[in-house]
């Protein structure tokens, strides 16, 4: 055999290793690889068969974009002290890049005593959460219950679209992050394999209060 029948065996063998392996990143390597050994081959023909290194030369391409696209995504999260108060108060079962996507659709906001969260007698316009401050809850003047930080903000309002039974408003400085809801529902379907998992938070943080009420 010639050096060219060699690089061909060897290339094929670099493409069964590739679908042996279950590592999507290291296929596509030995992919790349693969590709990458043909090409000789394909020149060094009586007559260059261009057709087939064009189109070596576009699967290349497609996974070394691939490649750096993985990589991007399997880099470090580094959050900030903010975000990472909310990761760890309430959204530990999202992966660091899916809650980093989840913040974008949000607004941080600063609060003081007395600004309100919720309007007794109109419609949640977002769901909030408090990474600090108090919030105090009335209905028609009386005392209702105190929300602490970490507890969602209007979560059953907005999935029922009802108006708010209820004020709440900080009792001092706070500091919390806001979603719009046609910002969250516009961002559920984007991602449409998270809407399982905010389920599952809302629905936790729905049985918390009520245990709390029932105690």
């Amino acid at each position: 055999m010639s050096f060219a029948d060699y690089l061909v065996h060897f290339s094929n063998a670099l493409l069964l290793v590739a679908y042996s392996v279950r590592d999507i990143l290291w296929l596509r390597w030995f992919a790349v690889a693969a590709a990458l050994t043909n090409i000789p081959y394909f020149l060094l023909q009586p007559q260059v068969l261009w057709p087939p290194v064009a189109w070596a030369l576009v699967f290349m391409a497609i996974n070394l974009y691939q490649i750096t696209h993985i990589y991007m995504e399997r880099r470090a999260v580094v959050l900030s002290r903010d975000e990472q108060a909310l990761y760890d108060m309430s959204f530990r079962s999202l992966r660091p890049r899916e809650f980093v996507s989840l913040l974008l659709a949000g607004e941080w906001k600063n609060g003081g005593p007395g600004d309100r969260i919720l309007t007794e007698g109109a419609p949640a316009a977002a769901i909030c959460i408090a990474i600090s401050g108090d919030l105090d809850v009335q209905k028609q003047g009386r005392p209702v219950g105190t929300l602490a930080p970490g507890q969602l903000v209007g979560t059953a309002l907005a999935l029922t679209g009802e108006p708010s039974p209820v004020e709440a408003t900080f009792t001092g400085p706070a500091r919390y992050i806001c979603w719009p809801l046609q910002n969250l529902r516009t961002f559920l379907d984007r991602r449409p394999e998270l809407r399982t998992i905010l389920q599952n938070l809302v629905n936790r943080d729905l049985a918390g209060k009520l245990g709390a009420v029932l105690q």
